[in-house]
C-alpha cells in the first residue's frame, strides 16, 4: 500500500497515456511558500487523491512535523489500513484540479 500511495502522490497529471485523469495535481504547489493556506491545500489534494484511487486507505489525520525556510517539510499521514475495502470499490474517474486556492472535482466525460 505505501508503494501505491507513492506512486499516486508523486505521479503527474497527464504522465500516463491511457489515465490522463490519474495523478497529482498538488505538485504544482511545489516551490510555493509554505503558507498555511498552501499546507492545507496540499493536505487536501493528498486526500482527495487518498478517497479517490487507493480504498484500501483512510487517512484520519495529517501532522506536520518541521517547516522550514529553506523549503523542506516533513509530515506524517496517519490512516486506517483496511485491506478488503477494494473489493466492492469501482473506481471512480475523475480529474482532480487546484485552481485559485481551491481543490475540485469533475468528471471524466
Amino acid at each position: 500500500m505505501r508503494q501505491s500511495l507513492e506512486v499516486i502522490f508523486t505521479t503527474r497529471q497527464g504522465e500516463r497515456v491511457m489515465r490522463e485523469w490519474f495523478g497529482n495535481p498538488g505538485l504544482k504547489l511545489l516551490g510555493e511558500n509554505a503558507t498555511p493556506q498552501t499546507i492545507l491545500l496540499w493536505f487536501t489534494t493528498l486526500w482527495v487523491l487518498t478517497e479517490l484511487f487507493e480504498p484500501r486507505f483512510r487517512i484520519s489525520r495529517f501532522v506536520v512535523n518541521d517547516v522550514t525556510r529553506l523549503g523542506f517539510s516533513d509530515f506524517t499521514i496517519e490512516g486506517e489500513h483496511r485491506p478488503y475495502a477494494h473489493l466492492d470499490w469501482v473506481q471512480a474517474q475523475y480529474y482532480v484540479s487546484v485552481t485559485d486556492g481551491a481543490v475540485s472535482l469533475s468528471s471524466v466525460a
